[in-house]
């Protein structure tokens, strides 16, 4: 018997019906693979008047002659269809930039403490990294952690679904097209679903902010201020806790400022005939007080800090009002529903090719009505103390299309975006749009070198954090203005390896920019609400929409495997739209004291023109 059951064992192996042990284990557990792919970015770089620091083009000081490294490094473990990502970046600026090689406060790396009173100081590098290599490069606390994601088939489906959880790219997850509202990277899930070559489709969550334990869940901050240590002053004025201790710093008892954050998306795939695929978007986006800069910029003087409209603080305002009663610093109950669809676009068919996109977004925005700035006890627009609920509608429309005709390529773009008129009640309507995560990369698949990122990606026009809506990758728009642009380029290929191409583009505001108006910090620029001839009080009224006429050049040589040589230059024609108070209080009204405000200064709305100048050596493997 045992010899007819080990006969048929043997003749089922053969007939290739039963798999050997051998070959079941070797099925079942494919070899693991690991691979590093990434690629080691050395530029040089000089910029006039970008004003990436001070947002402000009338200063004519504002001049960087610079050279940085960038690092970005992917390390993939690959078992079967099954994958993992491990990606991390390190960008550095030639030459120590600071007090101390690495940023500290604001991104989280290390400060060190100077003197006898524990003065707290941090190092400053350039926009965009977070280390510089001094003598001897031993840089420390500089590692920035990007992608740490898993990705595997769904068993079990009738379709093929590719889930990806952790830290990861945005890929297509919203648009094909780069930045118009999703792009960079984000923690969550995306799920990609093929139904047919035809029809595949995306979903996606995004987690922007996480509340723990709720508000209030978290200490008192630990400071020291005078002889008591671990002192915190609460909203009252209250101090609380403390030991003797040498003088220092002192901080501001907060609540959880953070709540529970998140947005969907929903992004199908269709291809509707040869050459023309299309892309419906739908995206929700909540938010319970403060966010990150990126899914919500400051604009039209409505900072987005705690102490806020956003998270408002009974405690006295950094820029001088008075809180708001009832307040908890944690921005309870003040909440933004931000809806956006539309559809994705791109046709090919032979030398032509057709990218538009078309979005529209609504729902609402609330947020407190506080004292106004520099000592005002009340808000032009509205009741202070009350909370309101702004709606929200706005639209983006960005369309490009091409002509490739041998060695030449010819390529026009035009995009408009909607804005809110200068005395335009922002607690009452926000008709400006607001990408999701543009990652500051809007149009830098574009090839302009200052109104977008270029080969110095870097550097942009008012690309500053704390003024991140003035910056026309980051918001999109221009402030509360919106923005429209036309652009056209051309480039010739020389010899496959060699690429050179020239552009112009040219912009404006969708509605006149007030450029009486001051900027506050992480909060735009608040229009002027004094005559700058009467010094009476009067309604905020635009002035100007130019922006500017960019002229630029490029080229790329890839003269080595793996090694390219990137050249980008341009000059922006500044346009008075860019104008603003060049002095931070704004004008005196009549009677009021000197102290809070001050007259018209010479150099108020003036702007100057910008240059930049790049060179870029990319090894990528």
């Amino acid at each position: 018997m045992r010899r007819s059951v080990a006969f048929l064992f043997r003749a089922l192996s053969f007939a290739g019906l039963l798999a050997p042990t051998e070959t079941l284990a070797q099925a079942s557990a494919p070899t693991p693979t690991v691979s590093i792919t990434g690629f080691i970015d050395n530029n040089m770089t000089f910029t006039s008047n970008v004003s990436s620091f001070d947002a402000n083009l009338g200063r004519n000081r504002d001049k960087q002659w610079y050279g940085r490294t960038r690092g970005r490094f992917d390390i993939v473990g690959e078992v079967g269809p099954a994958k993992g990502v491990f990606g991390f970046e390190i960008d550095a600026y030639w030459g120590q930039t600071g007090f101390s090689d690495t940023t500290g406060i604001g991104n989280g790396e290390p400060c060190f403490a100077t003197g006898t009173v524990g003065t707290v100081t941090c190092g400053a590098v350039g926009i965009g990294a977070e280390s510089s290599f001094d003598l001897n490069t031993d840089t420390q606390g500089s590692l920035q952690v990007k992608w740490l994601y898993t990705e595997f088939p769904v068993p079990f489906v009738p379709f093929p679904i590719l889930l990806r959880l952790g830290a990861q790219p945005f890929g297509t997850a919203a648009n094909y097209k780069l930045a118009t509202y999703a792009n960079g990277d984000f923690a969550g899930v995306n799920l990609y679903a093929t139904f047919s070559p035809t029809f595949k489709t995306q979903f996606t969550y995004v987690a922007i902010d996480e509340n723990l334990l709720g508000k209030g869940a978290f200490g008192p901050v630990v400071a020291q201020s005078g002889t008591v240590q671990n002192k915190c002053i609460t909203s009252t004025g209250t101090v609380i806790g403390g030991i003797s201790a040498p003088p220092g710093p002192t901080a501001n008892c907060q609540a959880q400022s953070r709540g529970d954050n998140w947005a969907l998306i929903g992004s199908p795939e269709i291809t509707l005939m040869k050459g023309l695929d299309v892309k419906p978007m739908i995206s929700t986006v909540f938010i319970n007080g403060v966010t990150s800069v990126n899914a919500r910029q400051g604009r039209g003087g409505i900072s987005i800090l705690v102490g806020g409209p956003f998270a408002p603080t009974t405690s006295p305002a950094s820029t001088g009002g008075a809180g708001v009663a009832g307040a908890d610093g944690a921005g309870t109950g003040v909440h933004e529903y931000r809806h956006t669809i539309g559809v994705d676009a791109r046709w090919r068919s032979g030398p032509w090719s057709v990218d538009p996109t078309f979005l529209y977004q609504f729902g609402t925005q609330a947020k407190w009505l506080q004292p106004g700035i520099n000592g005002a006890t009340t808000n032009p627009y509205g009741t202070v103390g009350t909370r309101a609920s702004a709606s929200i509608s706005a639209l983006l429309v960005d369309l490009r299309g091409g002509y490739q005709t041998g060695p030449w390529l010819f390529q026009g773009l035009y995009m408009w975006t909607s804005g809110n008129r200068a005395q335009d009640n922002p607690f009452r309507t926000v008709k400006y749009f607001q990408p999701l995560d543009a990652d500051s990369a809007y149009q830098g698949d574009w090839g302009t070198q200052i109104v977008s990122f270029g080969v110095d990606y870097y550097q942009e026009l008012n690309f500053s954090g704390a003024l991140a809506g003035l910056s026309p990758g980051i918001g999109i728009g221009y402030d509360k203005y919106g923005r429209q642009q036309v652009g056209l380029k051309a480039s010739y290929a020389v010899t496959p390896k060699l690429n050179a191409g020239v552009g112009w583009t040219s912009l404006w505001t969708d509605t006149a920019v007030d450029t009486d108006g001051i900027v506050v910090t992480s909060g735009g620029i608040l229009p002027s609400f004094v005559c700058r001839t009467t010094g009476q009080p009067c309604r905020p009224e635009g002035d100007h929409t130019y922006l500017g006429t960019e002229l630029d050049f490029s080229a790329t040589w890839r003269f080595a495997p793996a090694i390219a040589f990137d050249l980008g230059a341009g000059y922006l024609f500044a346009g008075p739209a860019l104008g603003h108070r060049f002095v931070t209080v704004p004008y005196c009204q009549s009677g009021a004291p000197a102290s809070n405000c001050s007259p018209p200064n010479p150099k108020d709305g003036r702007v100057n023109d910008v240059i930049i100048g790049s060179v870029r050596i990319r090894f990528a493997f």
